[in-house]
């Protein structure tokens, strides 16, 4: 006597699909919580050597990523760009990004992702007030390889060039805008400046063990689909078939 009958074609191409489908989220979910806990634990790593100084000569800022740095210059406040649509905190509050270029000491210039501001919920150009400081300032932070972006909801660059508010903004793009060559990375200041802005980014390794519920889930019903593909067959080769 068979124990186990298969259901029907339809049935196990069906759940054939569903199982792929579902071990390639899970997998896919996986991957981006061992990114994140990689990236949490290469962040610690590289803090605990001490910030690099940006002004200390000739740095090969291409393999500065993820570092911790330090750069002393002036805010260029002329040329501070908002970037729109940045959900901030636990409740997401609407705001902004705020970014300004910083001239170092060594005549260089570097973006500074300085903080984040509020939007107005009634007239998105009604600005927060935050303050710039005018004289030197040192700052720490995070190098990052490029500032954060959002789906651009169809603005290019060029339809954006020279406004106060953006979606997004590309380094090497806002160089030649500005006619100020800039340095291939972007500051995620940690400073306090007073100047009013929030700047408590989300932690290194946030989300990972959201990524490995998901997987958790993913799997969970692949499992599960697999399971109730058995229990037919089972329950099929025991009826007694017509003859």
């Amino acid at each position: 006597m068979k124990f186990w009958r298969s259901p029907g074609t339809l049935p196990m191409v069906a759940a054939a699909a569903v199982i792929a489908v579902t071990c390639v989220l899970g997998n896919w979910q996986l991957q981006r919580g061992h990114e994140k806990t990689a990236r949490a634990q290469r962040l610690a790593a590289l803090a605990a050597q001490g910030p690099v100084d940006l002004n200390a000569g000739d740095i090969p800022t291409n393999a500065l990523s993820d570092r911790t740095v330090r750069a002393r210059g002036r805010f260029d406040r002329a040329h501070t760009v908002l970037l729109d649509n940045r959900p901030h905190g636990s409740d997401g509050r609407a705001g902004f990004l705020v970014v300004t270029p910083l001239r170092l000491e060594s005549g260089a210039n570097v973006l500074v992702l300085r903080g984040w501001l509020p939007r107005d919920a009634q007239d998105r150009t009604r600005i927060a007030p935050f303050d710039t400081p005018t004289g030197d300032v040192t700052l720490n932070g995070t190098a990052l390889a490029a500032l954060p972006r959002v789906y651009g909801l169809g603005a290019s660059a060029e339809a954006e060039a020279g406004k106060p508010i953006r979606q997004n903004v590309e380094v090497d793009e806002y160089a030649r805008e500005i006619g100020t060559p800039l340095l291939p990375l972007v500051i995620e200041q940690t400073t306090d400046t007073r100047d009013g802005l929030a700047r408590d980014w989300t932690p290194p390794g946030f989300g990972a063990d959201r990524h490995y519920g998901y997987a958790f889930q993913w799997f969970a019903i692949a499992a599960l689909t697999l399971a109730l593909v058995i229990v037919l067959g089972v329950r099929r080769a025991r009826t007694p078939q017509a003859a």
